[in-house]
């Protein structure tokens, strides 16, 4: 072999061993650390909160931490102790910060948290990881925006008209329920039927009638008056009874009286749902969808909650029917944010 191939296969030993010491063996050309897909995993800290005690109402969030030996995708699930309520964060990280893992009291299955101890629990379930633990008590519940219509919180009194018409409403079940644990708060409206009709037509069963007076003002407050921008937001509860449809409807008053007069004034169904499913729901519906005037939306006097039977499908005698209601509120610029 000449001096110059020699020479040529010495550069070019030195060039790959350059190379070679200048890369960082826990990464390949395609971006990933080795160590994060083939590597053991290990705990390195345990979770934590920085705070034992938050008011979100005045505004306090909680940071929460934990630390991995390599990135992984993490579950960060916080359960209320009394509500039930979740909150699920996740990410593909290395460890838990103020920048992914920051809680402000929000949900991600209703119910909405309350004043409770709640419970952190933090998991890989990639790595089938024991899971790790911390607790929080919540001294107060983050505050939402928008203007409530009615919580149910409080015995609404002749606020609340139940109209019985055909005598098929279950009056030990129907009204403020603690049941099952509220949407938000304590107490959220059961309205169930009594099941086979007292008369010959059992499919519309009854509804309530929320007045505005509930409020102490005349028509519901709104806060915004241009229908595009202003949501109507409710949450229904479903016990997964076959055969249940939910009404709303918004009444306007349109003659002036400032009270609802039926037959006068004008109403617009906000929700005509199936009640289908199982737990708590939420609903946001801009008031665009109905044909309601930016000058009516200032003239909601009332609003309507029918119970109806879903005669197609009911056998003979038909089986009760039922759903729950709570915290229905207006919001402007876009849907009540859990």
């Amino acid at each position: 072999m000449n001096a110059s191939k020699l020479l040529r296969g010495a550069v070019l030993s030195l060039v790959v061993g350059l190379a070679l010491a200048g890369c960082d063996h826990a990464t390949d050309s395609e971006g990933p650390r080795l160590i994060d897909r083939f590597g053991d995993f290990a705990l390195l800290d345990t979770l934590t909160a920085n705070l034992e005690t938050v008011d979100f109402a005045a505004g306090e969030t909680v940071t929460f931490e934990a630390r991995f030996n390599k990135q992984v995708n993490w579950v960060l699930e916080i359960v209320g102790d009394s509500s039930g309520a979740v909150k699920r964060i996740e990410d593909f990280s290395a460890e838990l910060t103020a920048e992914n893992a920051q809680w402000d009291g929000g949900t991600t299955e209703l119910p909405l948290f309350k004043d409770e101890p709640v419970e952190a629990r933090l998991f890989v379930p990639e790595e089938d990881s024991d899971t790790t633990r911390t607790a929080i008590e919540v001294l107060s519940p983050r505050e939402y925006p928008g203007d409530v219509a009615a919580d149910f919180e409080e015995d609404a009194g002749s606020d609340i008209l139940l109209g019985n018409f055909e005598f098929e409403f279950d009056l030990e079940a129907t009204g403020r329920s603690d049941e099952v644990p509220a949407a938000e708060g304590d107490f959220f409206y059961l309205l169930r039927s009594t099941g086979g009709p007292v008369v010959a037509d059992p499919f519309f069963i009854g509804l309530i009638r929320i007045n505005a007076s509930i409020t102490g003002q005349t028509y519901f407050p709104v806060p915004a008056t241009v229908p595009e921008d202003l949501f109507f937001n409710a949450f229904l509860y479903s016990f997964g009874t076959p055969n249940t449809i939910a009404v709303v409807q918004l009444a306007v008053d349109t003659n002036g009286t400032g009270a609802y007069e039926d037959g006068q004034d004008a109403t617009f169904s906000i929700i005509d749902q199936p009640v289908d499913w199982e737990g708590w729901q939420a609903f946001s519906i801009p008031l665009s969808a109905t044909e309601i005037t930016p000058a009516q939306t200032e003239e909601i006097v009332a609003i309507r909650v029918l119970l109806i039977s879903d005669d197609n499908g009911q056998p003979s005698p038909p089986l009760p029917v039922d759903y729950g209601i709570d915290y229905i509120t207006f919001t402007a610029g876009g849907p009540l944010e859990l």
